[in-house]
């Protein structure tokens, strides 16, 4: 983990987090994302999306330097998110957003916590303890568009 550090979010990091959404969901295709799916994944999406959570400081931001790698954002019972960019992988930012994200989602370090995970996100779950419990679609999207398929996940603390 040398070098990454991790603060709450401002509502200046909203465009920040919209970028680390996109690229990483740029190289989700051919696989497992047909490329469709990927095309129109941001369709109707914008920066200002996340600058209620952003400007709220529920999201975690990682940094390298003064570069923002990753973000998670967790409530009571959920993981919402978590990215990290694929260009900075293998620093140990997923795990500590993790970290962060659960102990968001454990305001009483016990209970049930469940995921809504991308299915290339599934195996980093699973290394936290989590099982599948379900598959679904992520929900919010325009019914005109591909639907975007998810493992529902969760994990008892």
């Amino acid at each position: 983990m040398t070098g990454v550090s991790y603060r709450r979010s401002m509502a200046s990091d909203a465009p920040a987090v919209f970028q680390l959404v996109s690229r990483s969901v740029s190289r989700l295709a051919p696989t497992p994302y047909s490329q469709d799916v990927v095309d129109t994944w941001m369709d109707g999406r914008v920066a200002e999306d996340y600058l209620e959570d952003c400007s709220g400081q529920v999201i975690w931001i990682a940094e390298l330097g003064n570069k923002p790698i990753g973000f998670a954002h967790g409530e009571p019972g959920e993981v919402v998110r978590l990215f990290v960019d694929a260009a900075h992988t293998g620093l140990g930012a997923g795990a500590g957003l993790m970290q962060r994200a659960l102990e968001d989602a454990l305001p009483d370090g016990r209970g049930k916590v469940k995921i809504e995970a991308t299915l290339n996100a599934v195996p980093f779950y699973q290394k936290w303890g989590f099982a599948k419990v379900g598959v679904g679609v992520f929900s919010g999207r325009d019914e005109n568009l591909p639907p975007i398929d998810v493992v529902m996940l969760e994990r008892v603390f």
